[in-house]
């Protein structure tokens, strides 16, 4: 008899720090094979069977049989194997081998979570275990109940010790979990269930699984079958406009459409979100595009002596500066409040402290002068908790230098950065507040959706401007302000993560006399915006991750020089 040897596991924002923690607690010879949807962009590289093989290797050096491979479609399922998701394929087991799919869309995921439990649990029922790690909003939860249905096991990460708690505390509400726990513990329960004969039962798969299951391999006979699962719902798909059919289990909530999008309540809800935001400034761009032309035609009319004509466009171009107005409004949420935006890489607005600071704030700051003490700004993405961790937890609490921080997070979901930093580090570690006076020896952490940019009073600022890179907070806009604000007494730290945000921002913090450092390539689990700024020429320091605390110190003790 087996044991439980189907192991699928799902995590997002935070989860690749969760998935090394977990895979170093797993032991050399595990009978049973590991199936692993990280949430990744779908055109970007992923390096995650490179990370996790370095944790095993590290762990039991050239001891262990665990191997972290991206399958093949058609690979044979091999216990002691960790199989990963690739980029842009959804993830499905079939009976004793994988294969990978680019069927539609989940919760706007592919790979996702739901497809690899769903396909699992109607293969081998009993066998599969399902794990949710840290993650934001809710996808795997719809996948974890099938598990359960078909008599499998349910295991949730304590949301106490992730960075994002959303995953494992919607799979909690909504599903009867076996385990609760800590990632280190979740690692002996699988060697034990592993181990552990069960006596499979054949479960019956529902018409409606089989559907759902078939339709993320665009199934032919799934796609085009008359009577999908649910009932017709008012909202359209997101992705593809189609009408969505809304499928309700126990107390879980969910959409799909014809085409196979599926989405759960919180995921649709953010998807429209979404929408409305690209929507409003589409009509801003519009709207401007539309002044500029109106005052062109009123000008152009002027000249030619047509005053009746130049007034109709001026008319045009008023209105539709005004209704611009209103729509930077909302999307600014108020034109006062303090917004800074970049032309070229340069600071193009001035930042107001909105809010005013307590005399008793203003005493206990009064060392605190612009221009006689340095800042430092560290961006980060992916694998950036991690990285914070080791140079955060290597300096000491009278570090001479305020720190301010930004990390890619999920914007529509608290941030838990701050309090898990806050443990592994003897500096104050806090979220950023509008208005806050910049202390030495803190850390300010920009809070979700938020920019973070720094006054040359030393106050901080949080906005709402529109997303650089495609992304709010923008390291860019920080190192900008730090820049620009503090001059030769700004210090930018480019760490991990994809993409190439904090380019720009070096040139910036060069430009105005700072200094630059970036992570090395070996270090870094994801070498994208290290590289990027290592590309610009103008980084001072690339050293491996474990210098950059030592190299911060004496910067920061020497005025600069080494």
């Amino acid at each position: 008899m087996s044991g439980c040897d189907i192991i699928v596991v799902g995590a997002s924002a935070g989860g690749v720090e969760a998935l090394e923690q977990l895979i170093r607690h797993l032991p050399t010879n595990l009978p049973a094979a590991i199936f692993v949807v990280l949430h990744i962009p779908a055109h970007s590289t992923s390096v995650l069977p490179s990370i996790l093989n370095r944790c095993i290797q590290r762990q039991h050096k050239n001891k262990s049989l665990l191997k972290a491979v991206h399958p093949q479609d058609g690979a044979e399922i091999q216990h002691n194997h960790i199989y990963v998701a690739p980029p842009d394929y959804h993830l499905l087991v079939k009976n004793g081998y994988i294969h990978l799919a680019r069927g539609p869309r989940e919760n706007s995921h592919r790979p996702a979570v739901d497809p690899l439990f769903r396909t699992a649990a109607r293969v081998y029922g009993q066998r599969v275990v399902g794990v949710v790690l840290s993650g934001t909003l809710d996808d795997g939860t719809a996948g974890l109940a099938v598990i359960k249905q078909q008599g499998g096991i349910a295991i949730a990460q304590d949301p106490q010790e992730t960075l994002y708690s959303g995953m494992p505390r919607s799979a909690i509400e909504n599903v009867a979990v076996d385990h609760i726990l800590p990632v280190a513990k979740i690692a002996a329960i699988l060697v034990e269930l592993a181990n552990q004969p069960i006596a499979t039962e054949v479960q019956s798969v529902s018409r409606d699984m089989n559907i759902e299951a078939d339709m993320a391999e665009l199934e032919l006979g799934a796609m085009q079958n008359l009577d999908p699962p649910g009932k017709p719902s008012a909202f359209g798909c997101p992705e593809c406009g189609g009408v969505l059919w809304e499928l309700s289990e126990g107390n879980l909530m969910r959409f799909r459409c014809r085409t196979g999008h599926a989405y759960s309540s919180d995921s649709l809800l953010a998807e429209q979100s979404e929408a409305l935001e690209e929507a409003l400034w589409n009509a801003l761009r519009a709207l401007e595009e539309k002044a500029a032309l109106s005052q062109r035609l009123a000008n152009q009319a002027r000249d030619r002596n047509r005053p009746y004509s130049a007034q109709r466009f001026q008319t045009q171009g008023e209105e539709a500066q005004a209704q611009a107005k209103l729509v930077r409004n909302l999307l600014l949420k108020g034109e006062d409040n303090g917004h800074l935006s970049t032309v070229n890489g340069q600071i193009a607005s001035s930042i107001e402290n909105a809010t005013p600071v307590t005399q008793a704030q203003s005493n206990e700051n009064l060392n605190l002068a612009s221009t006689t003490f340095p800042v430092v700004a560290i961006g980060a993405s992916a694998g950036g908790l991690k990285a914070l961790s080791e140079v955060l937890s290597a300096l000491s609490a009278d570090f001479p230098a305020a720190i301010t921080v930004v990390q890619h997070l999920y914007p529509y979901h608290p941030s838990q950065m701050a309090s898990l930093l806050n443990h592994r580090t003897a500096l104050t570690v806090k979220e950023a507040e509008q208005g806050e006076q910049l202390q030495l020896g803190k850390v300010y952490i920009a809070p979700p959706n938020k920019h973070l940019l720094v006054t040359a009073k030393g106050t901080l600022c949080l906005s709402d401007a529109q997303m650089v890179h495609f992304v709010r907070p923008s390291v860019d806009l920080l190192f900008e302000s730090v820049a620009a604000s503090f001059q030769a007494q700004a210090i930018a730290v480019v760490l991990t993560g994809m993409g190439s945000d904090g380019a720009m921002g070096i040139r910036a913090v060069k430009q105005m006399g700072g200094k630059a450092i970036a992570q090395d390539r070996a270090s870094a689990e994801f070498f994208g915006m290290p590289g990027a700024a290592i590309e610009t020429g103008e980084v001072d320091f690339v050293v491996p991750l474990q210098e950059i605390a030592t190299i911060l110190m004496q910067l920061v003790t020497h005025d600069g020089e080494l």
